[in-house]
Order: C-alpha cells, then sequence, then structure tokens
C-alpha cells in the first residue's frame, strides 16, 4: 500500500510538472524594457545589466534559461538569458534589456504584448546563425548586356528611378516649351504702314 501511494505521488509530480513545463513553454503577456539609469546595476544573478546585452528579467524561471521573445504586433523576435528578477507589475510577464527591446522595435512604445517561448541553446545558435544570414544577406546580380556589367535589384531600382526623373525632365520641358510657342502664336501681329502712301494722298 505504501508503495502504491509513493508511485501515486511520483505520477503526480510528473503530471504537475509537465502543465507548468507547458505553461512556461509558451506564455502571452506583456513586456517592458529597464530604464537607462539601471545600466551597470547588479542583477540578481550577480552579474552587471548592461544596455547592450541580450538579457531579461524573469519571476521564477532559472537564471541562465533562454527565452525567445516574439512581438505579437510586428512578429519580430529576439532570444534573450534571464539574468534578473521582474517585473514587479501585474500582467508583465518579461522585462527586457535596452538591446533586445530595440530587437523587437518596442523601443518607441515602452510596452509590448509578447509571446515568451523557452528554447535550448541549440535553437539559440540557429536562431543567431539566421539572424546573422539576413545582415549579410547578398543581393543575386543580373547581367546588363547593353552595358556589359552585373547589378543587383536595387541598382537596377536606382537606374530605373534616375530613367524615368530624366524622361519626366524631358518631358516638362518640352511643355514648357510649347507653352512658349503657344502664346507666342497668340501675340497680335501689327504691321507698320509706309509713310509714302499718306504723302501720296496729300497730292
Amino acid at each position: 500500500m505504501q508503495i502504491k501511494k509513493i508511485l501515486f505521488f511520483v505520477a503526480a509530480l510528473f503530471l504537475l510538472l509537465e502543465t507548468v513545463a507547458q505553461q512556461v513553454e509558451s506564455t502571452k503577456g506583456r513586456a517592458s524594457f529597464y530604464s537607462s539609469s539601471l545600466h551597470g546595476r547588479r542583477t540578481s544573478d550577480g552579474s552587471r545589466y548592461h544596455r547592450d546585452s541580450l538579457t531579461c528579467a524573469h519571476r521564477t524561471l532559472p537564471f541562465g534559461t533562454l527565452l525567445k521573445v516574439r512581438n505579437t504586433a510586428n512578429n519580430k523576435e529576439v532570444i534573450v538569458r534571464v539574468t534578473d528578477r521582474g517585473p514587479h507589475v501585474r500582467g508583465r510577464v518579461v522585462d527586457l534589456s535596452f538591446a533586445a527591446a530595440k530587437e523587437i522595435n518596442m523601443i518607441s512604445s515602452g510596452i509590448a504584448n509578447v509571446e515568451v517561448e523557452q528554447v535550448d541553446a541549440e535553437e539559440a545558435r540557429l536562431f543567431a546563425l539566421n539572424k546573422k544570414a539576413e545582415k549579410q544577406k547578398i543581393e543575386l546580380k543580373l547581367y546588363d548586356p547593353s552595358r556589359g556589367d552585373y547589378y543587383a535589384a536595387s541598382d537596377w531600382a536606382k537606374q530605373e528611378e534616375a530613367r524615368r526623373q530624366a524622361l519626366a525632365k524631358v518631358e516638362t520641358e518640352k511643355r514648357a516649351n510649347q507653352r512658349k510657342e503657344d502664346l507666342r502664336k497668340k501675340q497680335p501681329n501689327f504691321k507698320i504702314l509706309n509713310n509714302s502712301l499718306t504723302a501720296k494722298s496729300e497730292k
């Protein structure tokens, strides 16, 4: 009977831990970020807060836990490490460093609705690689036979814009010249009569 009680207790404990893990796995709420005045302050794990580090404060997760934070307004994501305890405001689930808040574009708003998901080291590594690849992405270049050179899509766009502006300038000058010509044609033509006719009539 004692063994059955122990087994039941262990099963209930595992079920409780699984439920808690599922709740931690993906949490929705509001995020804030550290004030600039806290730069250099010692955090709960003993390290010092640096505004350019990708860290955060969480109420219960162990220090060193990696979290992916997604801004639900724009789907921008960042992975942060738990180094501090907080936030101490009802309804907020995480307090981000300045750099992390900047990554998900919430500096201007100050507060953002987020989804927080716990990730492991491998997921964090792949996330960082994808971020790096996006920043270093090389544009595909296409060959222009008329110039004998290769141009990226942005170069083609700039060239097309320059060509459009040149055509618009030519068209504007053409219309201006046409207006001048039309005005000239509308001007009345005055003829100076020969005074000799008047002299002849007097004779």
